[in-house]
């Protein structure tokens, strides 16, 4: 009997060995295919391509540098790089990281590179970057910088050189962005307020000023407070004379809101043309972010 149990316990004893193997065995297995996943190139660049598509573009960047450390030729890798940390809103890194990998040799960086990083510069409003880097560069299309000199233009404010670098170009490139070409036009359509015209105008006539600048209400308020309170101080000066002390108080009163407003109709010319600028500014950025530029 005791014989019996005592073989009983040496199989179950050695059952238990081998699944434990079994179960080592497995455990190590797994392990190293992970391991050798994580390092893998292939697999890298899937899970890349993956986070990039998926548009976690953060993470995307950072398998992208790995990549990068794998294979430091890979201008593919480079590309997806700067262009992850520009849709991620990292512009300033994307610059940076541009000029780590290509410091020395911005005028031959690959043309789909350039683009990023006429893209990057122009979204961190380094509009003489750009110009300094499409009159070096050597791999851009004569196409590609009469657009991009198009954008500056426009960024500036210099909407006449903006349509007549438009017109240039549209002649000789019938690929000419049609959206671009549409807000050059708009632009230069615009008709911008002049903040001495606005001075002007309320000098002569308190309130003109801030309707020349379409703040129709505004405008009629100070034209109706500033004459009521002239009327008012006339009206103390002639019954009591100089001495009248309700003519100065509203005398007062109506000097200081006069002189104001001639200061606020200036102020009201420049918010009127900073909106304006604003509206176009945004429409250039929203073409730069897109996929037409």
């Amino acid at each position: 009997m005791k014989i019996n149990t005592t073989i009983r316990f040496l199989q179950n004893s050695q059952v238990e060995k081998l699944i434990l193997s079994a179960l080592i065995l497995c455990f190590t297995q797994q392990f190293r295919c992970y391991s050798q996943n994580l390092y893998d190139l292939e697999q890298s660049r899937n899970y890349a391509e993956y986070l990039f598509s998926s548009r976690q573009f953060k993470l995307a960047s950072e398998e992208y540098e790995r990549l990068i450390y794998f294979d430091r030729n890979n201008q593919d890798f480079k590309y997806s790089l700067i262009k992850s940390h520009r849709l991620s809103g990292d512009i300033a890194l994307g610059i940076s990281r541009v000029y780590s990998l290509y410091g020395s040799s911005l005028d031959t960086i690959p043309q789909s590179l350039a683009i990023e990083f006429v893209k990057l510069q122009l979204l961190s409003d380094s509009i003489q970057s750009v110009k300094n880097f499409i009159l070096q560069n050597n791999t851009l299309s004569s196409e590609n910088k009469a657009t991009y000199n198009c954008c500056t233009f426009l960024l500036e404010g210099e909407y006449n050189n903006a349509i007549q670098c438009m017109n240039i170009a549209a002649t000789k490139n019938y690929t000419f962005p049609p959206v671009l070409k549409l807000v050059t036009e708009n632009a230069e359509q615009t008709k911008l307020k002049s903040p001495f015209i606005a001075a002007g105008l309320s000098t002569l006539l308190p309130g003109t000023g801030k309707i020349y600048t379409r703040n129709w209400s505004d405008g009629l308020f100070s034209m109706l407070f500033i004459a009521g309170n002239t009327w008012q101080a006339y009206r103390g000066f002639n019954e009591k004379g100089i001495k009248s002390t309700y003519g100065w108080v509203f005398a007062g009163l109506s000097a200081s809101f006069y002189i104001g407003n001639i200061f606020g109709s200036a102020k009201a010319a420049k918010r009127y043309n900073k909106v304006k600028k604003d509206e176009i500014n945004n429409q250039i950025l929203d073409f730069i972010r897109s996929d037409s530029f």
